[in-house]
């Protein structure tokens, strides 16, 4: 497996961002050097069996396309060719792909959605389709076909099976044609045609960034608008007048909605419900089953336990200056305290987290992190331990 000290992608990320990002796609020979799996077939596989795993199948038959979602019993009844198998958040699950983040970290920590890691048998393919956000596709083991075009309008799709979108000409005009090995990276930007093909059998490594749609914005920053309990203003037309019929909507009545709905927006309450819904995580933490004291949090201070953040976790630092995690804000704690806690990804001992622990407030956050599930304590395993 690849050394997680490898995990750093070669190439300018000053000039992607410039000419690339959300503009074109790109293809980036040897991304990543003497790159190898991060999670063997065979541990992908097992991982698809279980219940709390989101995965899926999709296979092609003839002119007919299928797809089966997981968990998943064996594999042999789906053949040797023709089949992929895509799995979610894989990252939460294998230190080792969630160590493939950190060579992302130029883009920020609130748009990363997850990595998703798909095994392809030979001719293996998922069909020619578009994608609502930003991706990074790794090439592990094995060989794939990529056919990527241009972002265009109205680019026709079809569904040939209820859980399966596809574009209805395949045989778009692809400005990348290539065929990916170990270690190349393909970034695809939102909503440009793409195509791949497994020439042999072969691992994908995907890094999704999410970007909800308005609706979905105006969804969430309600939800939390609403459980603040606070007093908002309420829609008001003292300048009514009787000229026109009961029935007609004027565009006085709609102007003052939409201007209600933007000053909200642009009050402090608006930005404090903006930010707690972008440090809230994919899916639900998993809180710690034992309660934990400041007291016993010091004394492991004391040994090898290791505190790291929960993969899907997000900590995030506002405009203003304020913390916010999980959907909420943080206590307000000292700059060099911030930055620790912000900082603090992989798992680090906990003994070397001094700036957090040396403040009775910040050992209390910590403690309250641990919790909620946004942060964890483990212990350290050594090679003695193992012998």
């Amino acid at each position: 497996m690849t050394s997680l000290k490898l995990m750093q992608l070669q190439f300018n990320s000053s000039a992607f961002l410039a000419d690339y990002w959300q503009k074109k796609p790109l293809l980036i020979r040897n991304g990543f050097a003497q790159f190898a799996d991060l999670i063997e077939p065979e541990l992908l596989a097992g991982l698809a069996m279980e219940e709390a795993v989101d995965a899926r199948i999709i296979r092609q038959v003839g002119e007919q396309w299928d797809v089966e979602h997981g968990p998943f019993e064996d594999y042999e009844r789906f053949g040797e060719s023709d089949w992929t198998l895509l799995v979610q958040a894989v990252n939460e699950w294998f230190p080792e792909v969630q160590e493939l983040l950190s060579a992302f970290r130029f883009l920020p920590d609130w748009r990363v959605d997850d990595i998703m890691v798909s095994f392809a048998t030979e001719n293996g393919s998922v069909g020619a389709h578009l994608d609502q956000y930003d991706v990074f596709i790794i090439q592990g083991g094995g060989r794939r076909h990529w056919r990527v075009g241009e972002r265009k309008a109205n680019l026709a799709e079809h569904c040939p099976h209820p859980d399966l979108k596809q574009l209805e000409n395949s045989q778009f005009d692809a400005v990348i044609d290539a065929v990916l090995e170990a270690g190349d990276v393909l970034y695809i930007p939102a909503g440009c045609p793409h195509h791949g093909v497994a020439l042999e059998p072969s691992i994908n490594y995907s890094v999704g960034f999410r970007a909800p749609n308005s609706a979905e914005w105006l969804a969430q920053i309600a939800d939390q608008l609403l459980a603040s309990e606070l007093t908002f203003p309420r829609y008001q037309d003292p300048q009514l007048s009787a000229q026109a019929p009961s029935y007609q909507l004027q565009e006085a009545e709609l102007e003052q909605i939409r201007r209600l709905l933007v000053q909200q927006l642009q009050t402090p309450e608006g930005a404090d419900a903006m930010a707690r819904v972008m440090s809230q995580s994919k899916r639900p933490l998993a809180g710690a089953e034992d309660t934990l004291s400041v007291a016993e949090l010091l004394s492991y201070a004391a040994t090898d336990m290791l505190i790291g953040r929960t993969p899907g976790a997000r900590v995030l630092l506002s405009p203003s200056g304020a913390l916010y995690a999980n959907g909420e804000m943080l206590p307000k704690l000292h700059t060099a305290a911030a930055k620790q806690l912000l900082e603090l990804r992989s798992e680090q001992p906990l003994a070397e987290q001094t700036e957090l622990l040396a403040d009775t407030q910040a050992c209390e956050c910590l403690v309250d992190l641990i919790q909620q599930g946004v942060l964890y304590l483990v212990q350290e395993i050594t090679e003695e331990d193992d012998s």
